[in-house]
């Protein structure tokens, strides 16, 4: 029978402690997590207790977001890039102790990074040699300059590298290219939320504009056997404290976390339910 476990992402836009939150995910019926893998900062406890927590409310640890805030430095020389890449190398390692299966990797931020250049993909094969090591595989995530991922995967066979199949991401920066289809044998996670087709808004799938059908056959057609997993988030904050919607823009204002949650498991068993009618 097709049931793909349903994931959720452990940070969905409401200022709660981890441990509340992960009970909420596990009240709605998801049975998986994507844990923010980065040093403890603001509701965010250490990585040992974010596993912890975890194993606490039954949850399995579908892979984790390894944290990008700085990730443009990896692709400029000096010394602020190579302390990045170090803490990076130390976070992969550490989801090998935690027995964490797959971390989702940035390969930059924001719409003008650096220039790709060689420095920057020595880093990154600096990381896949402590994946290798670790028995971690890295899914790196189609983001605004698309290029970059196509420039990765064409620089490592490893079996640990693959790619993280953004289906919002995909909607709205590149909707002429098929990130699924092009990466089928090498899809190792999946982010699936929707937008309108003009900024990525982290949407509850069916909120927005996105052709499902399309997306639920292409994750068929592929290699990909893991979770279905949601990484939707209420506008209430990002990770970092920002707003993300003004109150008249936020179709959710109002709206409390289970209520938010039973609506998005809701709309994941809509999307298997119909992805199965595609068999």
């Amino acid at each position: 029978m097709f049931d793909p476990t349903p994931a959720m992402a452990g940070w969905f836009g409401y200022p709660l402690e981890l441990d509340d939150r992960l009970r909420l995910i596990k009240g709605a019926g998801f049975e998986s997590v994507l844990l923010w893998w980065a040093v403890e900062s603001a509701y965010e406890p250490s990585i040992p207790k974010k596993v912890e927590t975890a194993h606490k409310h039954g949850l399995m640890v579908e892979n984790a977001h390894l944290q990008f805030a700085n990730m443009n430095s990896l692709w400029l020389d000096g010394a602020e890039g190579e302390h990045y890449c170090e803490e990076l190398m130390g976070l992969v390692a550490e989801a090998g102790v935690y027995g964490v299966p797959t971390l989702v990797v940035h390969l930059t931020r924001t719409s003008e990074p650096p220039a790709s250049n060689e420095l920057g993909f020595s880093r990154f094969m600096r990381l896949v040699e402590v994946a290798e090591r670790a028995n971690v595989d890295l899914a790196f995530e189609n983001l605004k300059v698309v290029s970059r991922l196509y420039e990765m995967m064409a620089r490592s066979d490893s079996s640990r590298v693959g790619v993280c199949f953004d289906a919002g991401h995909n909607h709205y920066v590149c909707p002429g290219t098929r990130i699924c289809r092009d990466f089928a044998p090498r899809i190792k996670a999946v982010h699936l939320h929707d937008n309108r087709g003009n900024k990525d808004e982290h949407l509850i799938p069916y909120d927005g504009n996105e052709d499902w059908a399309n997306v639920a056959k292409e994750l068929i057609d592929s290699a990909y056997t893991g979770a279905w997993s949601l990484e939707i988030e209420h506008p209430l904050t990002d990770k970092f404290g920002k707003a993300l919607l003004p109150r008249e823009e936020d179709p959710y204002f109002g709206m409390g976390p289970e209520e938010y949650l039973a609506r998005a498991f809701a709309a994941h068993r809509r999307l298997v339910e119909e992805a199965g009618a595609l068999l």
